[in-house]
């Protein structure tokens, strides 16, 4: 169940190029699904590895490449969770609520 707090965001998977076969020689380099974003794209974006790993960004460390369409898939992410981002930097008094408990009991 989602309540109104909670932010649904659609994680895109990244794609990482596959192994060349030289049986096959001149066939163009294709894409496929990879474990997760190279630590390189994650800082390109504008997220750090903490902040990626809090946000359920799947983190391959062994990947060294960056690719500019998984760049451009995490600088929308980015986009999109901004607030969240910008939230965690303020003081947590200010995100705070507070709302009025009624004891009983009170005399008015």
């Amino acid at each position: 169940m989602a309540n109104e707090n909670t932010v649904v965001i659609v994680i895109p998977p990244p794609m990482v190029k596959m192994p060349k076969i030289t049986k096959y020689r001149g066939m163009a380099t294709m894409f496929r699904v990879g474990r997760g974003y190279s630590i390189g794209e994650i800082k390109e974006a504008g997220l750090t590895p903490y902040l990626a790993k809090q946000f359920n960004i799947p983190i391959d460390p062994r990947r060294r490449s960056i690719h500019k369409n998984n760049v451009e898939n995490l600088r929308n992410i980015v986009n999109q969770i901004s607030d969240l981002i910008n939230a965690r930097k303020t003081k947590p008094a200010k995100l705070v609520v507070k709302q009025e408990v009624k004891r009983s009991g009170a005399q008015d």
